[in-house]
């Protein structure tokens, strides 16, 4: 066993004087290797600190909604009964600086030519401040009467959205269903 590994010692070691040999011959090629080397480290340092230096100016918004609903009790009787009172859409400021949003709210998906869509606003105006800062959100209310008389005009298959846009003209989107489903949703309750 002692004999084994002196022959694998010897000959590991004549690898390595071979290589050293090699290397002491040819140091241009080293050379060349290690600047290669460097400067692929150096290139991912300057991308790392770019990313780095762009994080205080991250925009990201993310669109929630939710169904508004009032409960109120019967006057003659005990029971209680509830009524849709429209659409909350939700716009939460998940980055790191204020964002100025020009319109918030629900949009309509319509093909014009082949994957190209046009985006139609149910509602123009937004109420308040546009502005949402960071870790904060805004909300737009959506009256169940006026979603049920847009929504009726529309294509059962017309895709809906949710739909930001801010004063930079970046949008954002969230699906939020069909035209058929949000009508049959909406009118039931």
């Amino acid at each position: 066993m002692i004999v084994y590994r002196r022959v694998v010692y010897m000959e590991t070691g004549k690898w390595f004087n071979d290589l050293v040999s090699w290397c002491n011959i040819n140091n241009g090629f080293l050379t060349g290797l290690f600047s290669f080397l460097a400067l692929i480290v150096s290139v991912t340092a300057i991308v790392v600190s770019i990313h780095t230096a762009r994080i205080p100016y991250r925009k990201r918004l993310k669109l929630s909604s939710s169904l508004d609903t009032a409960f109120y009790r019967m006057p003659n009787s005990n029971n209680i009964k509830s009524s849709t009172i429209g659409i909350s859409v939700n716009a939460a400021n998940t980055g790191s600086r204020n964002i100025n949003l020009s319109y918030l709210g629900i949009a309509v998906s319509k093909p014009l030519h082949g994957r190209t869509k046009q985006i139609t606003k149910i509602r123009d105006e937004i109420t308040g401040t546009g502005i949402v800062a960071p870790a904060e959100v805004k909300t737009e209310l959506f009256k169940t009467d006026d979603l049920i008389a847009a929504l009726s005009e529309l294509d059962k298959r017309t895709k809906l959205y949710l739909f930001a846009r801010d004063s930079e003209g970046k949008e954002y989107f969230h699906r939020l269903g069909c035209a058929a489903q949000m009508f049959k949703n909406l009118s039931e309750r």
